[in-house]
């Protein structure tokens, strides 16, 4: 997964540096789970075969997505989503906060289109893990 995501940060770095940055667009939106309180931590990305961004969670459950530079957004397109929320307890066992699930996006279920002068505003409800 990480060879991945480095990958298509170098075709980002490769279209970027090709068209001088142009062409991007501001996503933010906001992470909740099913009952609607919100997720406090974690990443949501945004991908494709050839590009991906990312961003933090932030307490209140929103997001800015950043590629190169904090809240440059992505250029518009069909992108698939994955939402992960975890951290490792004192015996580096991982403990998710979320459905691990979301964090794939094959198997999160979860797509945005992101479009170029249009509200790029992407809220997504997620569930909490089955114990």
């Amino acid at each position: 997964m990480k060879k991945n995501r480095l990958f298509a940060l170098l075709l980002t770095v490769i279209a970027v540096a090709g068209c001088g940055g142009s062409g991007f667009v501001s996503v933010g939106g906001r992470i909740t789970f099913e009952d609607g309180t919100p997720v406090t931590s974690g990443s949501v990305a945004f991908e494709t075969n050839s590009f991906m961004a990312d961003g933090q969670i932030k307490p209140d459950g929103s997001y800015t997505l950043s590629s190169l530079k904090p809240g440059d957004g992505l250029p518009p397109g069909q992108y698939a989503v994955s939402v992960s929320s975890s951290e490792t307890d004192a015996n580096e066992k991982t403990i998710f906060h979320i459905d691990p699930k979301f964090a794939n996006p094959a198997t999160s279920a979860l797509t945005a289109e992101v479009v170029k002068g249009g509200k790029n505003q992407f809220d997504f409800k997620v569930a909490k893990p089955k114990n």
